[in-house]
């Protein structure tokens, strides 16, 4: 198998705002990211649904952590505890991208990251609250000039995305409050003159992000006939339940009341993969993204209630309920 190209990036917050609730936007920036793959390393906006790995302080350390990538380290990384290699790391969605200018005068490029603030839901495997997880806890407390490093695809490889709508008519998007910064930025690309309809299911109290979006969804009505409808789960409701009674109003099928129990509730095994990129999309392409039961629930209304082809569907389980990347 033939090895993904990537490169260690050090970056330095520019910048971190709160979006809302449960959101917060942190600015990277660096000389080096102009070395990263096209076009987010060119600073033009047009980021896709492109993902790096961001390598997560332990609150011991004072600087950021940068592993040397040599052929074992994934090995190494993962036999070892947070302590002993410095960190985590998580996968996190590029939300946008910008050319930069240092205080000495030398360019490059500013990245933006959107990270979810709340802990995660339900118990861990040892029926305990979890708290909030590495990347939102560094969030939450991130300052102008603290460092970070990530990986990425270099500048002569390709942006790690999962976003192929090719010239679709019909576009439906799902995400959760994991996978909004991916929504968000493939507002951008969409198919000149095609119905998009983007369900997004975030928790209740986050409604400042509607105003954050009009801008990119302004643009979007330029070109496309697009419809964003913002799905606000309660504290006691089931993640996944409105996207699903909402994907069925959009595809016009009948409403199956099952939906708040099963198999949303399901908790899949950290083994399962759950992830796969359309192959040719014909007239409807299908994104569906977030917590992996309820991607593949998702899946299953389109392909299996609608007809809609598997060839036409991307999904991206982002993160298994009760596990951990790292």
């Amino acid at each position: 198998m033939s090895k993904i190209p990537m490169e260690l990036f050090q970056v330095e917050v520019t910048a971190a705002k709160k979006l809302s609730r449960d959101f917060v936007r942190i600015s990277l920036a660096s000389e080096q990211l102009s070395r990263l793959a096209a076009p987010a390393g060119d600073g033009n906006e047009q980021v896709l649904d492109s993902y790096i790995k961001l390598f997560i302080p332990h609150p011991d350390r004072t600087d950021p952590v940068v592993p040397d990538l040599h052929d074992a380290w994934r090995k190494e990384w993962f036999a070892a505890s947070p302590e002993e290699r410095g960190g985590w790391i998580r996968t996190y969605t590029l939300r946008d991208s910008r050319p930069w200018t240092s205080a000495e005068g030398k360019n490059g490029v500013e990245i933006d990251v959107d990270f979810v603030l709340h802990p995660p839901e339900g118990t861990d495997e040892e029926g305990q609250s979890p708290a909030m997880g590495p990347g939102a806890s560094w969030a939450s407390s991130a300052r102008v000039g603290d460092g970070l490093s990530f990986i990425g695809p270099p500048r002569d490889g390709q942006l790690w995305a999962m976003w192929k709508p090719e010239q679709a008519d019909t576009v439906i998007v799902c995400a959760d409050e994991t996978a909004v910064p991916a929504a968000m930025s493939v507002l951008r690309t969409l198919p000149t003159g095609c119905k998009a309809r983007f369900l997004l299911e975030v928790p209740e109290g986050n409604g400042d992000l509607v105003e954050h979006a009009e801008p990119l969804l302004a643009r979007a009505r330029e070109n496309s006939d697009v419809e964003l409808h913002w799905l606000e789960r309660g504290e006691d409701g089931v993640r996944g339940a409105l996207t699903l009674q909402a994907l069925r109003e959009i595809l016009e099928l009948e409403p199956k009341e099952e939906d708040a129990d099963s198999p949303l509730g399901v908790r899949l095994p950290a083994e399962e993969f759950v992830w796969q990129t359309a192959d040719h999309p014909g007239s409807t392409y299908v994104y569906l993204a977030g917590e992996a039961s309820v991607v593949r629930a998702a899946r299953r209304v389109c392909a299996n209630e609608a007809g809609i082809p598997k060839s036409s569907i991307s999904f991206m389980g982002y993160w298994k309920a009760g596990h951990a990347e790292s």
